[in-house]
């Protein structure tokens, strides 16, 4: 059996990176402390020292896991003036996120609280980031895009960026690409259409 992957950097980056690692391959389960201090080769009390606790960890790691994978991602997808290359970075982003890992974060908010609020605060930044830029774009096309449509083709894009993570096979996303194409062109026929 291979030895556990050891990770050079130090400090609670060191515990996080360790995490990511744990739920892309075990899920949730598998985050044990236990588990941490054999991924990293550190000690209970180097854990103790960054932490608290777990549940000081977990907090710790979800606001890492909101800051990587949605509040990043939006920073730069919000820097962009053109509407629909907002969207258009934002998917490109989120297709370098691994999905084992997002996929095993919703596992997990199924049984706990806390997990299932960061999840649906993640959510709601995702979607808010869709709905600016699909009103911005209708309104560059000369439309006017109610905020309960706006809602709803974001909610429809979402969807379809979850549910391409969980089909995903070992976490890649290939068939994004093309389902983004696809909903980008079905968009365009139902701005036409407002």
């Amino acid at each position: 059996m291979k030895p556990a992957p050891r990770f050079r950097r130090g400090g609670p980056d060191l515990w996080i990176e360790a995490a990511y690692a744990i739920l892309a391959q075990e899920g949730h389960a598998g985050l044990t402390i236990e588990q941490l201090t054999t991924r990293t080769g550190k000690t209970r009390g180097s854990f103790y020292h960054h932490f608290g606790s777990i549940d000081g960890f977990v907090s710790q790691l979800l606001v890492d896991w909101r800051e990587r994978n949605t509040e990043r991602i939006a920073r730069l997808a919000e820097r962009d003036p053109e509407p629909g290359a907002r969207r258009t970075l934002f998917h490109r982003e989120a297709l370098r996120l691994d999905a084992r890992v997002e996929i095993a974060i919703r596992n997990w908010a199924g049984t706990d609280r806390r997990v299932l609020g960061a999840c649906s605060e993640v959510d709601r930044r995702r979607m808010d980031v869709l709905i600016r830029d699909l009103v911005a774009l209708a309104e560059r096309n000369g439309r006017e895009l109610p905020p309960s449509e706006a809602e709803m083709l974001a909610r429809i894009e979402y969807a379809a960026f979850v549910g391409a993570q969980m089909l995903a096979p070992e976490g890649k996303l290939d068939a994004l690409p093309d389902i983004g194409r696809l909903y980008d062109e079905m968009l365009i026929v139902f701005l036409k259409h407002l």
